[in-house]
């Protein structure tokens, strides 16, 4: 008959035994790999070879007195020297057979310097009159030959957006205390939800200040949190959308932008500007917004930016606006 006290004893000693052997083991692997890695005992990852793919980047809009467009070889990670601008291409832009714009190696030029959408080298196409969009589908053409073949891409021309709006200046007053108090101005948007498609709208509320060379820029923010609209970084507007859903009412869309205080008011022109997007263009804009959102962040999942040239990089964008002065 064996006594309970040393059955016990017997299975805590075996497992004591167990631990000390584990612990034992994982000592010895650890001091093993520690004087591998002393040893210089390093396994290296290699890079997947880069395929050098087209890159071409254009946004055209009616009214545009110039066009820009890049045509650029891609380049990988490890490559130092970077994407490479193809300046032997030629590129057109087509409605039908009407050609209303092209350009070739003469009309590349370093950008503009309050331009947001480039950073290199790009082509330049000064207009002698301001663009004119048909309905109907328009082309990009692109011939980088013999580095890449010929390249089409074709959208359709959105619908002029349709709206409605009330403008309240000086609407709101904000005080933040120690005496300092600002104004807003409210804009109350009305667009439309067109049955059966996919309606994004991007709108910006512009204020071009009274001094030599200004430009226009956005001040509009949402004045309340809404789910059908919101900042995007990608083309530094607000952008509205009903998610392609019909029973989505984008009525009474509230807008705020600052005026200024009573001691430095904002002086200058005001504009609305509403402009209706392509599907491949807005998609573009919201994985912008979503990549530079998770930039930075190693709990944000990757991200990666749309496009819609074949087999390459880069974006064919095309928007129809309406500007309204307040």
């Amino acid at each position: 008959m064996a006594f309970p006290f040393l059955t016990s004893l017997r299975a805590t000693l075996g497992r004591r035994v167990a631990s000390i052997a584990v612990v034992a083991a994982t000592v010895a692997l650890t001091l093993s790999s520690c004087e591998k890695l002393q040893e210089g005992v390093v396994n290296v990852i290699e890079f997947p070879e880069h395929e050098p793919r087209l890159a071409v980047t254009m946004f055209v809009s009616p009214g545009d007195t110039a066009i820009y467009a890049t045509v650029y070889q891609s380049a990988g990670v490890t490559d130092t020297a970077g994407s490479v601008p193809l300046k032997h291409a030629t590129v057109a832009l087509m409605q039908g057979s009407t050609v209303l714009a092209q350009g070739d190696s003469t009309n590349w030029a370093e950008p503009d310097p309050w331009s947001s959408f480039y950073s290199g080298p790009l082509m330049k196409m000064n207009l002698d009159q301001p663009l004119e969009l048909q309905p109907g589908a328009i082309a990009l053409v692109v011939d980088a030959s013999p580095t890449f073949e010929p390249l089409v891409v074709t959208e359709e021309v959105p619908e002029e957006p349709v709206f409605e709006y009330v403008f309240e200046p000086y609407a709101d007053s904000v005080d933040e205390g120690w005496g300092y108090v600002y104004y807003q101005h409210r804009v109350t948007l009305d667009l439309v939800n067109r049955p059966g498609v996919r309606d994004d709208y991007m709108i910006s509320v512009e204020v071009k200040e009274v001094f030599e060379g200004a430009q226009w820029y956005n001040m509009a923010n949402p004045a309340y949190p809404d789910p059908r609209m919101e900042y995007n970084s990608g083309c530094g507007c607000l952008l509205a959308t009903d998610s392609g859903e019909d029973n989505v009412s984008l009525v009474n869309l509230v807008l705020e932008s600052y005026a200024g205080s009573p001691d430095f008011p904002i002086e200058g022109e005001m504009r609305i500007r509403v402009r209706r997007p392509t599907a491949s263009l807005a998609n573009h804009f919201r994985s912008v917004d979503a990549y530079y959102g998770a930039s930075g962040n190693p709990f944000a999942e990757p991200t990666s930016i749309q496009g819609n040239i074949p087999e390459g990089f880069g974006l064919f964008g095309v928007t129809t606006e309406v500007v309204v002065p307040l």
